[in-house]
């Protein structure tokens, strides 16, 4: 999530209401913003230029392939290194379980959406527009994405996961050229955890 650009925020928490609110305001004013340089600026349909294709019944099977591929790939490295892999490193499931579930749900449509227009479809496809490239696009995607999260876990395994993270849902735009289906996997990722979680996640799992 874009901590980095709220004033003043040097480290994220996702049990912090406030930071939680000031970053559903931070996200929703930058997709607006964008939104706007895209049509009064660029002179181009915003939701055809950053992806937001009409979803299709094989994007479905394309967000579980691509879930179970990001799953086994954080899983193996885990095991493999002897690492603990968990969805919400480092956060109380009873703080978790305090915030308004309308937050938290928020939280999760916000994140999933505007997330994947600013880092994903319009960060593709303008630079593979501008070098002819898409792999240069899906590139600075993933930087992108994995950096934007250094606030919360810092260059910490768990800026690690997210990274991983990262390249299954580019490839998974590469592949679909929709951004409809990264929204659905980015939504699923947070809101097992955020949602879910205080419910079925024991607290030493986190």
């Amino acid at each position: 999530m874009l901590f980095w650009l709220v004033p003043g925020q040097t480290h994220q928490s996702v049990t912090n209401a406030n930071q939680d609110l000031q970053i559903i305001l931070v996200e929703w004013v930058a997709t607006i913003l964008l939104a706007s340089i895209v049509v009064f600026w660029e002179r181009l349909p915003f939701a055809a230029s950053v992806g937001l294709r009409k979803p299709r019944w094989l994007d479905i099977l394309a967000v579980l392939l691509a879930l179970i591929a990001t799953s086994v790939t954080i899983w193996t490295i885990a095991y493999a290194f002897g690492l603990k892999a968990s969805a919400l490193p480092n956060v109380d499931p009873a703080k978790l379980k305090a915030l308004p579930f309308a937050l938290r749900f928020t939280l999760v449509l916000t994140a999933g959406f505007c997330e994947e227009v600013l880092f994903r479809g319009y960060a593709i496809e303008r630079l593979a527009a501008l070098t002819g490239k898409l792999w240069v696009g899906a590139l600075a995607a993933i930087a992108l994405f994995t950096l934007g999260h250094v606030a919360r876990y810092g260059f910490s395994v768990g800026l690690l996961g997210v990274g991983i993270i990262a390249v299954f849902v580019t490839l998974l735009y590469v592949w679909r050229r929709s951004l409809w289906p990264c929204i659905a996997m980015h939504w699923i990722i947070d809101g097992l955890p955020l949602l879910l979680g205080p419910i079925f996640i024991r607290p030493q799992l986190l």
